[in-house]
């Protein structure tokens, strides 16, 4: 996997750095996010719009920012931020959306607002160019036998990789996987991401 010390830096001062490499990539790659806040919504705009991705995979928590588990009034505050993310990935005839629900997600929704995603509760398989995912919101609910790419997210377990699989955690970084070389990049989130997860919010003196 694809790494720079300095990615993490970049990210607290600047945003999500996306290297000038990844322009050969366009139109070529799988993006893989998890437990996404909507102040991450312009960042995946942008990636979105720079990478042409041919599958956005979310592993879960689409509104991280509404809790919706623990909050279950806040029903149609999490439509509105679901609304505002379908307009940042803007799919496309060539541009395919797989959504495996989170714990903080409503599936009715989700079926509502993304009519055309390919939608899991939960967790599922898929196979894009002949290779298998296997996809859950949190690592203990992938299913066995491993596939070669296990995506996930919830919970901060590190990325693992060894000979023949990758298990990719969405809630470290985004995941950028080329389905023809089968590399996979990793992008570190901005500081941000995490203060939106967690409900954290600046404060003025």
């Amino acid at each position: 996997m694809t790494y720079k010390w300095w990615m993490p830096l970049y990210g607290v001062f600047f945003g999500i750095y996306i290297p000038r490499e990844f322009q050969y990539l366009k139109g070529k790659v799988i993006l893989h996010l998890a437990d996404t806040p909507s102040t991450f919504y312009c960042a995946v705009r942008r990636l979105v719009h720079t990478l042409e991705p041919i599958y956005v995979i979310h592993t879960g928590d689409l509104a991280d920012d509404v809790k919706l588990e623990l909050n279950p009034g806040d029903l149609q505050r999490y439509r509105r931020k679901l609304v505002e993310l379908r307009s940042a990935i803007s799919p496309r005839e060539n541009r395919k959306l797989v959504i495996v629900t989170g714990n903080h997600d409503d599936e009715m929704s989700v079926r509502d607002i993304f009519p055309d995603a390919m939608v899991f509760l939960g967790k599922g398989r898929i196979e894009i160019e002949g290779e298998e995912y296997n996809l859950s919101h949190d690592r203990n609910g992938l299913e066995g036998p491993p596939a070669r790419f296990n995506l996930f997210g919830h919970e901060p377990s590190g990325d693992e990789t060894d000979d023949s699989h990758y298990f990719l955690n969405g809630v470290n970084a985004v995941h950028i996987i080329s389905p023809a070389s089968g590399a996979v990049y990793c992008l570190p989130y901005p500081g941000y991401v995490n203060d939106g997860r967690l409900l954290r919010r600046k404060r003025g003196l």
